[in-house]
């Protein structure tokens, strides 16, 4: 099938380019003729020249927590106010992007590219629009247009908040979690058990010291990764005690195997992390969350029984001597619960129903 796909996605990595990343492998896993154009949406903004973009997200979202979950909340109450200087920002940009590669469909997996894009594409055409939902469990209601053909929902919960608010059930199709399944060789793990520590809260600097301290006590293997935020590497490096087994990482692109070699993942409730642990069949501690959209990701994993909420060292320390000590088999129970997890194969549904769209 020769059509073109486009793909309207965020950054160069992060939550929405791993979403979109797996998305096209799914489209092209199934028909290797189509053609994926996987655009930064960033550049619909007039001035944006590809830098600051992320940092500036990483620092707002960790250093000035209460501003984003204002701003979250405001955009997400005032949708309509939102969109519109949403679309008074994009249209002409987007515009231009439309006429230049006349894409078959185009795909959203961005809040702020739903109802504002929609309204540009469809001055211009009426080519299929779809929204592919990243939060599985609260989000913000620029995810929502009853306008969009197609919304893929990654959870039951997020269609039932969708069916809510009067959405065409025929219109909706929960998908699962768009998620790249990276098959990784049976490791041998060590007779030391390893907690895999993954930019674990983003509250403070000195809380996500003291929560990894906290694992000290006990006879365990340490890994921390804290991706992106370098600042949050350079204090680590700098104030953690030196310790046999605690290895600090920066960003790394081998997250399956440190995913499979570890016992546990103790880590913010993003769902792309989530839903890759429950894919790797690790239990998971959620020690932070991101105010907004992540505040409630965490019950999708404890009300299934894949993990914990820990939020504070006192909490964490309990429930590692519970883990580690007085009850050595919840662990196992916690993977087996994973592998019966229905929600992990997103990518390749979407991509299916969409290519079948097409083939109309």
């Amino acid at each position: 099938m020769n059509k073109k796909i486009l793909l309207l996605t965020a950054g160069s990595s992060g939550g929405h380019r791993s979403a979109s990343n797996a998305l096209k492998s799914a489209f092209l896993k199934l028909d290797s003729n189509i053609n994926i154009l996987d655009y930064d949406s960033n550049y619909l903004f007039l001035g944006y020249n590809g830098k600051g973009g992320e940092q500036g997200y990483i620092t707002i979202t960790t250093r000035f927590r209460i501003i984003w979950k204002i701003f979250f909340e405001i955009t997400s109450f005032f949708k309509s106010i939102s969109n519109y200087f949403l679309f008074h920002a994009i249209k002409r940009n987007f515009s231009r992007l439309i006429i230049k590669e006349k894409p078959d469909v185009i795909i959203s997996l961005h809040p702020c590219f739903v109802g504002s894009a929609l309204k540009v594409l469809r001055k211009i055409s009426n080519i299929p629009f779809y929204v592919v939902v990243l939060d599985p469990m609260k989000h913000s209601n620029l995810w929502q247009d009853k306008k969009v053909d197609l919304t893929f929902l990654p959870t039951e919960e997020t269609k039932e908040v969708f069916l809510s608010k009067g959405f065409d059930k025929n219109k909706l199709v929960k998908t699962g979690f768009p998620l790249i399944h990276k098959e990784v060789d049976e490791v041998n793990k060590a007779s030391k058990k390893k907690i895999l520590f993954v930019n674990p809260s983003q509250k403070s600097l000195r809380l996500t010291r003291k929560l990894i301290e906290t694992s000290f006590k006990f006879d365990i293997d340490i890994d921390i990764i804290t991706g992106s935020d370098g600042k949050l590497k350079k204090y680590l490096e700098k104030h953690l005690p030196k310790r046999e087994g605690l290895n600090i990482y920066g960003y790394v692109n081998d997250m399956p195997i440190r995913l499979k070699e570890a016992d546990l993942l103790l880590t913010k409730a993003g769902p792309n992390i989530m839903f890759e642990a429950i894919y790797s069949q690790i239990p998971i501690i959620f020690t932070g969350h991101l105010p907004g959209q992540e505040e409630t990701n965490a019950l999708y994993a404890v009300n299934r029984g894949y993990g914990f909420v820990a939020e504070n060292p006192k909490a964490l320390d309990k429930l590692l001597k519970r883990i580690f000590i007085d009850e050595p088999n919840l662990l196992e129970t916690l993977r087996n619960n994973e592998k019966r997890c229905p929600d992990l194969d997103g990518a390749m549904n979407i991509a299916s129903r969409v290519l079948k769209e097409l083939s109309k």
